[in-house]
């Protein structure tokens, strides 16, 4: 099959494109013919791009010039590339979506809320710090102001607010969509897609990045004190502040490491100089993959404190892949794949206290991180296995082409 993969960035940003690359690389192993097509160009000497061989379109950005303009360039990609199907990862533009599946079969792949079935910053009132219940509609437009949800100037609101209706209205149409997570599901049924047309289908997750040879486990655990792990974007609703608050009420000493970078870290780092010094606390900032899965197999534990709903969670299931129990916040998506009590343990969000004692929990006995260590791997290998991922997706392409 002929497949077209579309992503907004060139680059790894963050989960949407990590799926893009591993899912590009899974097709062709199955003797697929994959293409991608991004709209921004990979920048910065660090940044790692999706794929070699994918192709820079600037016509996907809507800043690049007028509609006719642009819809003319996207025709005449697509006809050269001339897929079965086109899998749109985050594509937002209502236009460019109706495009896409006037010319072939398009899937589109809903990663996230934001700009899709919320105009703010993803079911999330960072006022409160707690998730947004209601479903898009009215009240949307003036939740940013009581909420700080979303932006407050009016033009700006007003726009997002259009970008969302669109999508919503141009997305009914199609006859599937996927997303990763049964909490997706329901936010795309509760603004007025049909049960038939969501298939869930949770990304996998590899035992390890491409060409890495694995590391005994037992070496890779070996520790002068506990490894206690958050891997992620430092934002303010990924709740980095609140594990550094967890820590002053963990007794047992642990080393804690931040792997990531963003506009929290100095604040961050305020807070870290504050740790009581029983516990060592490092930022090494973004490395690569195959690192962060070498902390994932010497973790004791990884944290994911988010206050958002997650709609996912890539990180956790990378993690149990490699054996490291989980502690997270009851949001989003994360209690479909965190097994309380089984492969670690779920808080309620917010309860710094809390969050602290479910840490303390694992850092203090062994044979329970051993035992939730040995659980997570097996659930995380089931739940997660590429060639289920392949059956799901490869059925929602036949249906999709089988009903144009």
């Amino acid at each position: 099959m002929r497949i077209l993969q579309v992503t907004h960035y060139g680059s790894v940003i963050g989960g949407v494109e990590t799926y893009a690359a591993d899912l590009h690389h899974l097709l062709q192993r199955e003797g697929h013919a994959v293409t991608l097509i991004h709209g921004r160009a990979p920048s910065g000497p660090s940044i790692r791009t999706i794929v070699s061989e994918s192709l820079l379109v600037p016509a996907l950005r809507p800043e690049s010039g007028r509609w006719s303009e642009r819809e003319a360039e996207l025709r005449r990609v697509v006809e050269q590339i001339a897929p079965d199907v086109i899998l749109t990862h985050d594509v937002e533009e209502a236009e460019v979506l109706h495009l896409f599946s006037c010319l072939r079969p398009t899937i589109p792949f809903v990663h996230v809320q934001s700009r899709y079935v919320c105009p703010g910053r993803g079911k999330f009132y960072a006022r409160q710090k707690r998730a947004c219940e209601r479903p898009f509609g009215a009240y949307c437009a003036l939740a940013p102001y009581w909420h700080a949800c979303g932006t407050r100037r009016p033009w700006r609101l007003l726009t997002n607010l259009r970008v969302t209706k669109r999508w919503i209205e141009t997305a009914r149409r199609l006859k599937r969509l996927l997303v990763a997570s049964e909490y997706m599901k329901r936010e795309l049924l509760a603004v007025g897609f049909s049960e038939e047309q969501i298939v869930v289908n949770p990304p996998f997750v590899e035992p390890l990045p491409t060409g890495e040879e694995p590391l005994p486990i037992r070496e890779m655990k070996r520790e002068t004190l506990p490894l206690v792990l958050f891997c992620g974007r430092l934002y303010d609703y990924k709740g980095a502040d609140l594990l550094l608050r967890a820590l002053e009420f963990v007794g047992p000493p642990v080393r804690a490491v931040f792997i990531g970078d963003g506009p929290e870290l100095p604040k961050l780092k305020r807070l870290a100089s504050r740790v009581a010094v029983r516990h060592i606390v490092s930022f090494p900032g973004w490395l690569s993959r195959a690192a962060v899965f070498g902390f994932y197999r010497r973790a004791r534990v990884v944290v994911i404190p988010s206050v958002w709903p997650e709609p996912f969670g890539r990180v956790g299931p990378e993690a149990m892949r490699q054996g490291a129990p989980i502690v997270a916040f009851r949001v989003g998506a994360l209690p479909e794949w965190v097994r309380d009590g089984e492969t670690g343990w779920l808080v309620e969000p917010g309860d710094v206290r809390a969050l602290a004692t479910a840490i303390e929990r694992v850092v203090s006995d062994e044979a329970l991180a051993a035992a939730m260590s040995a659980r997570a791997m097996h659930i995380a290998a089931e739940q997660f296995d590429a060639r289920r991922h392949m059956e799901r997706l490869m059925r929602a392409f036949e249906e999709a082409r089988q009903e144009t």
